[in-house]
């Protein structure tokens, strides 16, 4: 989609971290928004800031990890207008080894992270197949490249969008809807890393927040994968793909092990973050 001027979106995980972002730079390109996320307080913020910049913005308090809630906000959003682009930002990371989370802790965020994407797309996938126009973009993260450490069930779900992308290349080619992913790296000043008081590996740099929402906007016009980090990746990837058994002493050269093993929070921290987190 070359031309969103006007487009409607709906931005889920809108209240806090990368979402604002998001809703702010597609507001500038004059994108009315349905803005979605549990934080009501937060939310409201974000839509009169979206406001302010010309566009219509309303803001819908939302759980997506609920059914009936993801439901109600698209039948929000179609109250508005049809729905032209998507844009399934909402995620949650409880770092830690896969015996150190609770059952509870690995269904938040797989429900969150993976299945509530998919139920979002399978919403809105129809009426755009039919307008044969429309954009969705999950904002993944480079954790669905390569396994991050310490990290295995966040990055499940992100691998899982990423399959989710690659196959759905194929239904949706020629139909005029486009789905993407935008990939992060470690992401500064409102990233879930920085939340928890993390900093980059030494080999890497973070990413700032708008850089990201700049990603995003690369997605929605065409790219149908956006990788977002402080230098050449690509390179790398490609290496891990044809040497596998590459991939750990690269991750543990530039750090990213010993970065994620000592930064991981403790188990209260995690319980606050269960708290705070704005998985909406």
């Amino acid at each position: 989609m070359k031309d969103i001027r006007g487009c409607n979106a709906i931005v889920t995980g809108a209240s806090r971290g990368i979402g604002p972002y998001i809703a702010r730079t597609l507001a500038r390109e004059g994108v009315n928004l349905v803005l979605a996320a549990r934080d009501a307080a937060k939310l409201e913020e974000t839509r009169v800031a979206c406001e302010a910049l010309g566009v219509r913005a309303i803001s819908v308090a939302t759980d997506v990890t609920l059914d009936s809630d993801r439901r109600r906000l698209v039948e929000a959003a179609l109250r508005s207008g049809q729905i032209d682009i998507l844009v399934n930002n909402a995620g949650v990371e409880y770092p830690g080894t896969l015996t150190e989370l609770t059952f509870d802790e690995v269904d938040g965020i797989l429900e969150t992270n993976l299945r509530a994407p998919v139920h979002l797309s399978k919403l809105v996938v129809p009426g755009m197949l039919e307008r044969k126009r429309g954009a969705i973009v999950h904002v993944s993260s480079m954790a669905g490249k390569g396994g991050a450490p310490y990290n295995s069930i966040y990055s499940t779900t992100k691998f899982g969008l990423q399959g989710l992308v690659e196959s759905m290349q194929f239904e949706l080619d020629g139909t005029g809807v486009h789905m993407a992913t935008v990939c992060p790296g470690f992401v500064s000043e409102a990233g879930m890393w920085m939340n928890r008081g993390g900093k980059a590996p030494r080999m890497m740099r973070e990413v700032s927040p708008q850089k990201v929402a700049d990603g995003v906007l690369k997605a929605i016009r065409g790219a149908r994968e956006v990788l977002v980090v402080s230098g050449p990746i690509r390179p790398l990837l490609a290496l891990n793909q044809l040497f596998p058994g590459l991939q750990k002493p690269i991750i543990k050269r530039m750090g990213v092990d010993t970065a994620m093993r000592g930064h991981g929070p403790e188990k209260a921290a995690v319980e606050e973050e269960r708290e705070t987190a704005d998985i909406g």
